[in-house]
């Protein structure tokens, strides 16, 4: 079933939707029954079917309705493996709030270096780590770059080198092994497997986007598949290595005015966002012909009520199959029969939960400093 433009599309969830923002919900024949709001930790997911949840829908602006750009993806498989795709300024607060263990989340695939996609990392390796992330280091797949300076192994580098103090502080308490960050860069100019494993296949492909060094990935297991643009103008590497994918998460921004309008910008500045950098709602349209996803999937979109019919009327000018604009904590069940999308009803102020561990260690106390005991005052 294509889109319909004769009944309104649902509300934001910022202004209370409880709906995903889509007129086809449900693509397919689910053979089970999906609740209509998605509540973490009431629903299990089920062998051999993927959840994809939207962590970070949003700009290199965070704001308390958009964190920045962040997907995450859980795995059917016997391990129910988490894997996170780019991990932008806020993503982990939404991370915390689907009652998932912190434990699991140490697969980081990074499209590119631009801040609102890998602002979160310091947070995963330096703060998860002290409430349950302890068996072992973040794995960080990226892009090289034109040079080694601009590659993700220097960028990992650097971070490590940035936290020297939060890991030194951590000595003796926390397990050092889970605050190191493990760098696998690979050629950003090549389509090329880049993690297999637990029957996970995950591929990288090049994108064009401001400078060399910026990918797109697709994610393939038990005969379903996921695929995810990052920041991307229109590409035909990205159409080759997605075509026929389940659901292709493919950046969106709004026409040049209303983003300028919406977001302060100069009409000049905004202008070059889009042409330069970015895709249209014509273009993302024309992609989406293209690759011919079960799903087609906006991302990187200023929401708001005024933005958001604009670029569906554009989009289908072009494009009239199943579509979904993202926002935070969109959830898409995708397996062989149905592609099932909600929102989450997430709690605020949730506590972490740790996870099984696996690692063995055991926190020991370290002596302080030698001037502690003039400075401290000791009420206890």
């Amino acid at each position: 079933m294509g889109n319909s433009q004769s009944t309104a599309l649902p509300a934001l969830s910022y202004e209370g939707g409880t709906k995903a923002i889509t007129m086809t919900p449900i693509v397919g024949t689910p053979q089970r029954e999906y609740a209509e709001t998605f509540i973490p930790g009431e629903e299990a997911l089920e062998d051999g079917e993927l959840r994809v949840t939207i962590l970070g829908s949003g700009n290199p602006w965070p704001t308390r309705a958009q964190a920045s750009a962040s997907i995450l993806v859980e795995v059917g498989n016997p391990e129910r493996d988490v894997f996170v795709f780019d991990l932008g300024t806020g993503s982990l607060s939404n991370y915390a709030s689907l009652k998932l263990p912190v434990n699991k989340l140490n697969k980081v695939f990074l499209t590119h270096l631009h801040a609102d996609h890998m602002g979160d990392l310091l947070t995963l390796s330096g703060s998860f780590s002290k409430i349950g992330r302890a068996d072992g280091p973040v794995s960080v797949w990226g892009p090289s770059g034109s040079e080694p300076r601009l590659g993700t192994r220097h960028f990992v580098e650097a971070i490590e080198e940035a936290l020297a103090w939060d890991t030194a502080a951590g000595n003796g308490a926390i397990n050092p092994d889970s605050m190191r960050i493990v760098a696998n860069e690979s050629d950003f100019s090549k389509t090329q497997v880049v993690y297999e494993a637990n029957g996970v296949k995950v591929t990288s492909f090049p994108v064009v986007h401001c400078i060399d060094g910026t990918v797109g990935y697709r994610l393939d297991f038990a005969g379903l598949s996921f695929a995810y643009s990052g920041d991307t103008r229109p590409c035909w590497p990205l159409v080759r290595a997605c075509e026929g994918v389940d659901v292709l998460i493919h950046e969106c921004f709004p026409p040049a005015a209303a983003l300028a309008a919406a977001s302060g910008l100069s009409i000049e500045r905004a202008t070059i966002a889009l042409t330069a950098a970015h895709t249209s709602p014509e273009a993302a349209g024309k992609v989406f012909q293209l690759v011919k996803p079960r799903l087609a999937c906006l991302w990187h979109t200023l929401l708001s009520p005024q933005v958001v019919p604009m670029i569906f009327a554009e989009l289908n000018a072009v494009y009239d199959g199943p579509t979904l604009q993202t926002q935070d904590l969109t959830v898409i069940n995708i397996t062989r029969e149905a592609v099932v999308s909600r929102q989450a009803k997430v709690s605020n102020q949730l506590p972490p939960i740790p996870g099984k561990q696996s690692a063995t260690f055991k926190p020991v106390a370290v002596p302080p400093p030698e001037w502690w005991a003039e400075a401290l005052i000791h009420f206890d």
